[in-house]
């Protein structure tokens, strides 16, 4: 609840509420206590309200009345008269203005904090530094301000910030005091203890910590030209902004961790290499060296091409003509060891579709499905796969005329850890690892790319066949290279 702190130290400091207001409330949130102080404010504005327009305002009319009537003097009138108008300006400034302010101030600081995520939710870059000093120098009195990562600057903004280029490194021996205590501290150069640094003409300065996990990872420092300037709310300002940015920089360590671990989860799936299909496939081709040589030599390039792309990096985007190639590839590994009249295999891609991009491995896993599942002993399977552009996106369709499945069996095909009974071995040697695997494989490929949008359905009937239908809705999302 970090950015609780954060936004609390904004609102105090931009006069949104008082400390102890703000203090109150919190401590009333973070107590789970039904009581409500803006509420309770409220009902007494209003019993206040009721009170001065109820008993004062009559009383002042009734005492203008009786003056007027015993003394025709108008002085006194004019006397009560004045009263009034100063009980209004009074009732205005005590029940109107207040609320206008704090409701401008609030709006403000959640616009300001709204500006500062565009630029920091993908990390703490020069880029997006630069772009939250600019907004943050504007809401302060001071005349420069800066970022640094600890050992260098990452943007500068203000007076002299041509002088401060991102890259210059860390000499304010203050920066390198906070950066090791992780506590927020002022210094003055007039002081023995500070001397040289950047923006040599401003003679004081705040410098924040950014912590991350409780570990400084930056630090935001405002300049200003003397020490007498910077009072309690700047130094307000300046917690709070860092809170703010540190709060944002969490959540993106975070969303990385999550989309790293994405990333080595498909690479380990992406890795089981089958050793029997291994295997199997070879003898096939050594088999074929002698008797038909041109075809052994077009499969054990489709061999080679096949384990190339099965090993190369998952992480990026693939057209969706270039997966259909390492699907036909597949396929025809698996006709040579059934034989053509085993196997038949039909592709019907729009060609409007063929260079939509679409996460990688998710079509030979399922044609690998339908080879390994739904074959029968002795009758051929026919596989037909479909692609076409649809309202949403893309659609894919994976269908054969297998064996099919039952109701049970379809309802808990994508559940990471189903299992089949003792592992059992297909027609062609390999190891019948469970259709479920698979399929969740394909899904978290989906997902990691397209998001929660897209998915997969499954629709089977035993003896007749089953049908896989990707749908790919919206744009793919194509994460940054992550760095170790």
């Amino acid at each position: 609840m970090q950015w609780r702190g954060s936004l609390a130290a904004l609102f105090i400091a931009m006069g949104c509420v008082s400390k102890k207001e703000m203090t109150v409330d919190l401590n009333r949130v973070i107590l789970g206590k039904s009581y409500n102080s803006t509420k309770v404010f409220r009902t007494a504005q209003h019993v206040v309200q009721a009170i001065l327009l109820g008993i004062v305002v009559p009383l002042l009319i009734l005492l203008l009345i009786w003056d007027l009537t015993d003394n025709p003097n108008p002085v006194p009138a004019v006397v009560v008269i004045a009263g009034l108008v100063m009980l209004c300006f009074f009732f205005s400034y005590v029940f109107v203005v207040p609320d206008d302010l704090t409701s401008s101030a609030t709006d403000r600081t959640l616009a300001i904090a709204s500006k500062i995520f565009a630029y920091t939710s993908r990390g703490l870059t020069p880029e997006a530094a630069l772009g939250a000093s600019k907004i943050i120098l504007s809401e302060t009195i001071a005349s420069a301000i800066c970022f640094t990562d600890g050992k260098q600057v990452l943007a500068s903004w203000g007076e002299d910030s041509a002088k401060c280029p991102a890259g210059t490194p860390v000499v304010l021996r203050t920066t390198l005091n906070v950066i090791n205590s992780g506590e927020q501290s002022v210094f003055s150069r007039d002081a023995s203890t500070e001397t040289g640094g950047y923006f040599p003409r401003l003679r004081a300065g705040i410098v924040a910590p950014l912590t991350v996990r409780g570990h400084c990872v930056g630090t935001l420092e405002l300049y200003y030209p003397r020490l007498s300037s910077i009072d309690m709310r700047q130094t307000a300002l300046a917690s709070g902004f860092a809170d703010l940015i540190s709060t944002q920089l969490a959540s993106f360590e975070l969303e990385r961790q999550d989309e790293l671990t994405a990333r080595v989860e498909l690479r380990a799936l992406q890795s089981q290499v089958d050793p029997h299909f291994l295997f199997n496939t070879i003898s096939t081709i050594v088999s074929l060296v002698r008797t038909e040589p041109d075809k052994a030599r077009s499969l054990l390039i489709d061999f080679s091409n096949y384990y190339r792309q099965t090993l190369s990096d998952s992480d990026t985007l693939t057209t969706l003509e270039h997966e259909v190639e390492q699907g036909t590839r597949y396929i025809n590994l698996m006709q040579a060891r059934y034989g053509d009249g085993r196997l038949r295999v039909s592709v019907d891609i729009d060609f409007e579709v063929r260079d939509c991009m679409v996460p990688p491995f998710i079509l030979q896993p399922l044609l690998e499905n339908c080879i390994k599942h739904a074959q029968r002993e002795t009758e051929p399977l026919s596989i037909h796969v479909r692609a076409f552009e649809t309202d949403d996106g893309l659609e894919i369709i994976v269908e054969d005329d297998g064996i099919g499945m039952s109701e049970e069996v379809c309802a808990h095909l994508f559940e990471q850890h189903r299992r089949e009974e003792p592992e059992s071995i297909t027609a062609d040697g390999s190891v019948k690892r469970g259709c479920g695997l698979a399929l969740f494989n394909v899904l978290q490929r989906i997902h990691f790319f397209y998001g929660e949008d897209s998915g997969m359905r499954v629709k089977s009937q035993e003896g007749v066949g089953t049908q896989v239908i990707v749908e790919l809705n919206g744009e793919p999302h194509e994460p940054a290279p992550l760095t170790a």
